[in-house]
């Protein structure tokens, strides 16, 4: 019944992108937008609606410059959930050639927490109420000593308050870490090399991307812990629209953690099918790979398969307990001069699936 409603929401969708779309292929440095009701089903949401939408636009003339994109989304959703976020990334050419990526999110999330593992049971209640206000920035400049190499810094801060634990059996006793909510506050470092040639829909070369951020009382937190991020993508064309995508990505983190923060797995972007966060521990690894093909029209497909798992440390892992993703997607391109599309994607773990609805690829 869900799927079959998304796939119904996400074709109506699809023709007010088309007749609502403000693009001109003739004007390159236009500032173009798309905007859009969205009624859609996630399991991390339920049945939610809004609205959202991009501004987009080139801050230069050179012709290397990816556009730059404002992303701005807000729904509710019918178990009472809201959320509403502005995230902008610039791309700025001239001498400094500067990539600034941020996240400004204020929402209120019915979320699940099972315990901390990759086995851990299903439980009666496993349910919490949190309200989440986070600022997330990152800037990068490029340096001389490798083309596309971008150095640079990072600073985070999140509010997040527990407003209801729902008789939670792993939060009730307040043994966990973070049980009560709590400030998170620090700062990182920053490396990328991007030789993607499209940020929206690459078709070839790669990005690496690490992370590495420090949280501390001394920024304001009230959890002192470190974490680390290393994206890894790759893409080939294969000629005729058909596309490979890879992603390798892992996440590390030690110290004094909030099982909120903790690598999660599940979602839009990674492990399709499982439900964000049913498994959290403090290392992470997955690997994805995704077949696209744009086959009709601004109509096109994808077809993804991927493996990951979470650990208490990364020599923890074992590899015949993997957990696997597979699926399929849709996509609608409304602004077919920069590769923008709509995504409806569903997935399938084991005993799990999840239906998702975004701008741009999962990665």
């Amino acid at each position: 019944m869900n799927i079959k409603l998304t796939l119904i929401t996400f074709l109506i969708i699809g023709m007010q992108l088309f007749a609502q779309n403000a693009s001109d292929s003739s004007k390159s440095r236009k500032i173009e937008y798309a905007y859009y009701p969205m009624g859609f089903y996630t399991p991390e949401t339920q049945f939610a609606f809004g609205a959202g939408g991009m501004v987009y636009t080139r801050l230069g003339l050179e012709e290397y410059l990816q556009p730059s994109k404002v992303q701005l989304s807000t729904y509710y959703t019918i178990n009472y959930q809201y959320s509403l976020s502005v995230m902008p990334t610039l791309y700025f050419g001239g001498t400094a050639k500067v990539i600034s990526e941020s996240k400004f999110i204020y929402n209120k999330e019915i979320s699940k927490f099972y315990g901390i593992g990759n086995e851990t049971r299903e439980i009666e209640n496993p349910e919490y109420e949190m309200g989440l206000f986070r600022i997330y920035t990152e800037i990068g400049y490029e340096t001389s000593l490798l083309k596309k190499l971008h150095v640079g810094f990072i600073y985070e801060y999140s509010l997040n308050e527990m407003i209801d634990k729902r008789e939670n059996a792993q939060l009730i006793n307040n043994e966990v870490v973070g049980s009560n909510g709590g400030n998170t506050s620090g700062f990182g470092l920053l490396l990328i090399v991007d030789h993607r040639d499209n940020i929206f829909y690459p078709t070839k070369n790669g990005f690496f991307k690490v992370r590495m951020i420090f949280m501390g009382k001394d920024w304001g937190s009230d959890f002192t812990y470190n974490r680390m991020v290393i994206d890894f993508r790759r893409y080939h064309d294969l000629g005729k629209s058909n596309i490979i995508a890879g992603q390798v990505y892992l996440e590390s983190m030690s110290g004094n953690i909030p099982f909120f923060k903790l690598p999660a797995l599940g979602g839009s972007s990674r492990m399709r099918g499982y439900f964000l966060g049913r498994y959290r521990d403090e290392a992470y690894l997955t690997w994805q790979i995704e077949y696209r093909k744009m086959f009709w029209w601004r109509l096109g497909a994808v077809a993804f398969f991927g493996m990951g798992d979470v650990a208490s440390r990364f020599n923890k892992f074992v590899l015949a307990q993997f957990k696997y993703s597979y699926g399929v997607g849709l996509r609608y391109a409304f602004d077919e001069k920069e590769n923008l599309n709509v995504r409806m994607d569903i997935g399938f773990g084991k005993n799990t699936s999840g239906v998702y609805f975004s701008l741009e690829e999962a990665f």
